[in-house]
């Protein structure tokens, strides 16, 4: 089960980074609120979020039993990276002064 569940944890973290690549670039000019619905989503990438979200967690699950660093491992990897790419892009768009936001 451990391997099942290291796939499926991997399979999770991707879907979860390819929507959350869509919605960088759907968003070029605008930025990325943390926590908060995007200007603009594309279209099913919520649902490839919410997929990838699931696997993360039914990988967690499975690994469980061979110890918990294996949980905080698969737990932590996903969000930790997506939460980087959120704060590059926003970065990104302060630096450039370019935004579209409404305020």
């Amino acid at each position: 089960m451990f391997v099942v569940g290291i796939v499926a944890a991997v399979t999770g973290i991707v879907l979860f980074h390819v929507a959350l690549s869509r919605t960088v670039r759907a968003n070029e000019r605008t930025p990325i609120p943390f926590g908060k619905r995007p200007r603009t989503s594309p279209r099913g990438s919520a649902v490839m979020r919410g997929i990838g979200a699931g696997l993360i967690v039914l990988g967690a699950v499975l690994v469980s039993g061979y110890g918990w660093q294996w949980v905080m491992m698969i737990v932590i990897a996903g969000p930790a990276a997506a939460v980087t790419v959120l704060a590059m892009h926003n970065h990104r768009i302060a630096r450039a002064g370019r935004s579209d936001a409404v305020s």
